[in-house]
């Protein structure tokens, strides 16, 4: 019951959790600990501790993590106590050999100096498990070669204790509950760690507003991958803890992404985008596919799942999820995807001419290149441009000194590098009609130099031009980028049509509606 426990919360399948966790024959304490996690698990899949609620303290889900570890630490410390208790006193010479190793380990560290074995910032510490089930329990087995909770708890009590059969085999029962609870623990209590530190990463992006601060968030995040890598092969080889390492791997390979992007570098770009779509899919599979008992959902049988490139948008609808009375999707998985998704239409919209090249390569054109894409960032500008008469709609790149620029969006950090200069340094990366308006570009770039304040703050900037007869409205979508529109006609006020649709586009570009839904109700 205890590995259906673990494996239905790891599948999101908090209803079965419930179920299962009735069922285990522990402590009332053990099961007030797993309730709360199943709690916990519930609101933070949820993404509810995000928003802002009246009479709720701000950090409330980070708390509760922090208290359930300690009670956690508290009861794993028991169970240790308990074990030295039976059998640190009164063994027979022939079983004693073991109840001192045990003792020892549990008293001593790596080192041989006394420690606390359940320190978890000591990775090299042995677990507490580990010498419950290795050297009490009979085939309890390492904590390696993938085993779960059930490989943990032997059919048949030790032989090195039949000497308790008289007592009707306490001893017996009492290892095989202590070495099944102790690693159910273990895995609780190494969740309970990530979510804490996963819990400060969303709240960081969820305060990020016209840009997302990826040189603060992504150090975090590689701590929280290390805080993972280095914990035990328990939660590891769990469900639970995989589909962890997949979200992890999600926000990192997210924020990577945002960055090559702002750099302009298509190939890590790509890369990244195909990483974080292989982990998404990944984590997925892993939720879908468990078994285990009084499952509230079953795999789906019929997908639309079809062949793609890391470029092409993919709709993965589930006919039998739509039919489901449980979301199988969580919250924070559905809002991961909808980010990378929003990544990947930035990215299509950047290197959209580097893109089509290699579209119309295999057989394809511009609508199979957007096919699906949320949010079809071309398709909106193409109907603003026809139903407002502009001349064209422009991104334009402004090079910075300490990021190497091509327009081909691949630069060799060996290569020699020169940086453009003069107009050269203002490329236009994208533009419909394809033709990029050369013949205004002095004026563009006089208009973003003479407002470096306003598009610092992310205003939109209009500008007439009475010599030529011609209309601009600015902004910038990043640090990089600025969207430019151009009217032949004259705007002797700001068209508001003209002014909404900028800084719709700038908000798209910034994964505005993405960000936003992370603390909106």
């Amino acid at each position: 019951d205890c590995a259906e426990f673990i494996k239905a919360l790891g599948s999101f399948d908090y209803v079965c959790a419930n179920k299962h966790l009735m069922r285990i024959k522990a402590y009332p304490s053990a099961v007030s600990i797993c309730s709360k996690v199943v709690q916990c698990e519930g609101v933070y899949s949820s993404m509810q501790f995000l928003k802002p609620k009246m009479f709720r303290r701000e950090d409330h889900l980070y708390q509760m993590y922090s208290d359930i570890l300690a009670e956690i630490e508290r009861e794993t410390l028991s169970y240790r106590d308990i074990s030295i208790e039976i059998y640190g006193f009164g063994e027979t010479e022939q079983s004693g050999g073991g109840s001192r190793a045990i003792i020892a380990r549990q008293q001593q560290g790596s080192s041989g100096q006394s420690s606390p074995a359940l320190n978890m910032s000591e990775a090299s510490q042995p677990s507490i498990h580990q010498h419950i089930a290795n050297n009490i329990i009979a085939g309890g087995g390492s904590g390696g070669n993938g085993r779960g909770i059930a490989d943990f708890i032997p059919s048949n009590t030790s032989p090195t204790y039949s000497h308790h059969a008289g007592q009707g085999s306490y001893y017996g029962r009492e290892d095989q509950s202590a070495a099944d609870h102790v690693v159910l623990y273990t895995i609780l209590r190494e969740l309970c760690s990530l979510r804490m530190a996963l819990i400060g990463i969303y709240r960081m992006l969820s305060m990020s507003t016209v840009d997302i601060d990826v040189k603060g968030i992504l150090p975090e995040t590689e701590r929280v991958l290390q805080l993972y890598e280095t914990g035990t092969v328990e939660i590891q080889n769990s469900v639970l803890g995989l589909g962890i390492e997949c979200e992890i791997q999600l926000l990192r390979h997210g924020l990577m992404i945002d960055r090559a992007i702002a750099e302009y570098d298509l190939q890590k770009s790509a890369i990244y985008l195909h990483l974080a779509r292989v982990a998404l899919s990944e984590w997925r599979r892993l939720s879908l596919e468990q078994e285990y008992s009084e499952k509230s959902y079953h795999r789906p049988e019929e997908t639309t799942w079809r062949q793609y490139n890391i470029f092409a948008s993919v709709e993965e609808k589930s006919k039998s999820a739509v039919k489901a009375k449980f979301n199988l999707q969580p919250n924070h998985l559905v809002w991961l995807h909808r980010w990378i998704a929003s990544e990947k239409s930035k990215m299509t919209i950047y290197f959209m001419d580097n893109l089509l090249e290699k579209e119309q390569a295999m057989g394809g054109d511009e609508r199979s290149l957007w096919a699906g894409m949320d949010p079809d960032m071309h398709g909106m500008i193409r109907t603003f441009r026809r139903k407002a008469g502009a001349h064209s709609i422009s991104l334009v790149y402004e090079i910075s000194r300490d990021v190497r620029f091509s327009t081909s969006g691949f630069v060799s950090a060996n290569a020699p590098y020169e940086a453009p200069t003069g107009l050269n340094s203002f490329p236009c990366i994208y533009s419909y009609p394809p033709e990029p308006p050369r013949d205004h570009w002095p004026n563009i770039i006089s208009i973003m130099q003479g407002s470096v304040s306003i598009l610092r703050q992310f205003r939109s900037q209009y500008f007439y031009d009475r010599k030529i007869g011609c209309t601009y409205y600015v902004a910038r979508a990043d640090q990089h980028v600025s969207i430019v529109i151009i009217y032949l006609d004259k705007h002797p006020q700001p068209d508001t049509g003209a002014m909404d649709f900028l800084q719709l586009l700038a908000s798209k570009l910034r994964h505005t509606d993405v960000l936003t839904a992370l603390r909106s109700d």
